[in-house]
């Protein structure tokens, strides 16, 4: 290699490392505006992608908890890192979202190490995986902004199961508190919420599709429970 091959490999590293110093650091100083990080992350001991799962733009797999006065976040923390490679998509902020469901259950207030056993962040890692394997679920939120999503297996608080073991999750019902987006060094970033759905509003939105996703996000917000899960609550539909 050239010397000048390698003074641009060198150089394409500092950028590179420098765009994701900036875009973690410009993540956890947003969220510290809505409520209290946790000086740790959540992440693995190994990563998952050795393993055959997807992969992060940078590798990272991390999750953070943000602790608001009635209420916790959890959110995604590495799908819109820049991608490893310099030449991988230049100039893009990975994934370009990051996802977070906000929770009512005090539970989440608990020692950090345990918050990888609670069916919330069970639900918040299913989500980013599935994310972080889509070749481009961005475009999907910018035709649609509302969509919504099943998933099995995860042990969710019963009343948010069907009778078939099915469970709808909403995405992207705003916030008055959290950003839509976010600007982080090469672009800004969409900020999507999760929120579970009873049986009875997961069979209308399979029946309406997406007028029916986009009027249950706005039957949330005329009712103020917006984006956030409530672990006891009565089905709106």
């Amino acid at each position: 290699m050239s010397l000048f091959l390698k003074w641009k490999q060198k150089k394409q590293e500092k950028e590179a490392e420098r765009v994701l110093e900036e875009s973690i650091s410009k993540r956890k100083d947003y969220w510290n505006t809505i409520g209290h990080v946790d000086g740790d992350v959540l992440t693995h001991l190994l990563n998952p992608m050795f393993f055959g799962g997807p992969a992060w733009p940078s590798g990272r797999q991390t999750f953070i908890r943000v602790q608001k006065t009635e209420t916790v976040i959890l959110a995604s923390d590495g799908l819109s890192d820049p991608f490893q490679s310099p030449e991988e998509k230049s100039r893009k902020q990975g994934k370009g979202l990051e996802f977070y469901i906000e929770c009512d259950d005090e539970s989440l207030r608990g020692p950090l190490s345990d918050i990888q056993d609670h069916w919330a962040f069970d639900l918040l890692y299913q989500m980013s995986q599935n994310a972080a394997a889509h070749p481009n679920m961005l475009e999907l939120f910018m035709k649609h902004d509302i969509l919504s999503i099943e998933f099995t297996d995860l042990d969710v608080p019963s009343h948010f199961v069907n009778k078939n073991g099915e469970i709808g999750v909403l995405l992207g019902v705003q916030s008055p508190s959290v950003s839509a987006s976010l600007s982080l060094p090469y672009e800004s970033i969409k900020l999507i919420s999760m929120k579970l759905l009873t049986p009875n509003e997961l069979e209308y939105v399979r029946e309406q599709g997406a007028q029916g996703r986009r009027q249950l996000a706005e039957t949330f917000q005329l009712s103020k429970s917006y984006h956030i899960t409530m672990t006891k609550r009565e089905s709106l539909i």
